[in-house]
């Protein structure tokens, strides 16, 4: 089941990586916190297991990371003080994700950890709040 898992969370995040704005890196139109550095088109990350992942927001990709799916026991609901915000929890992972509009395109934002991380979850969510602050966006909803 475990193997399973990691599949299908290779699979959402290679079909991420295919969903990318082409014209220019995502990561180039965004900043991100301090500390995060660009890696590939849509990533940033530092060397404590933080994460920040840009990406178009479509249906396919709506579905992939807003909708609960049993099978592969990934589960995301709402943040408790923000509906717009929220969270994502696999055996691997830990995520905050909302859905952003910059320039009249939407873009999904996750800002994550792997659960093995010693990282307290408020971290995670930290990043994704000054990311906003970074780029003066707020949450719209999904």
């Amino acid at each position: 089941m475990k193997n399973i898992t990691k599949i299908i969370i290779g699979i959402g995040i290679i079909f991420l990586c295919i969903s990318v704005v082409s014209a220019a890196q995502l990561n180039q139109m965004f900043k991100a916190p301090s500390g995060l550095e660009a890696v590939g088109n849509n990533d940033f990350v530092d060397k404590q297991g933080h994460n920040l992942m840009i990406s178009e927001y479509n249906d396919e990709n709506k579905q992939t990371w807003f909708e609960n799916d049993t099978e592969t026991m990934y589960m995301v609901q709402p943040y408790e003080n923000n509906p717009n915000i929220y969270i994502g929890i696999t055996d691997e992972d830990n995520y905050f994700l909302e859905v952003i509009e910059k320039d009249g395109t939407k873009y999904i934002v996750g800002s994550w950890t792997p659960n093995d991380s010693q990282e307290d979850f408020s971290m995670i969510a930290e990043n994704l709040l000054e990311f906003n602050k970074l780029n003066k966006v707020t949450p719209v909803e999904v």
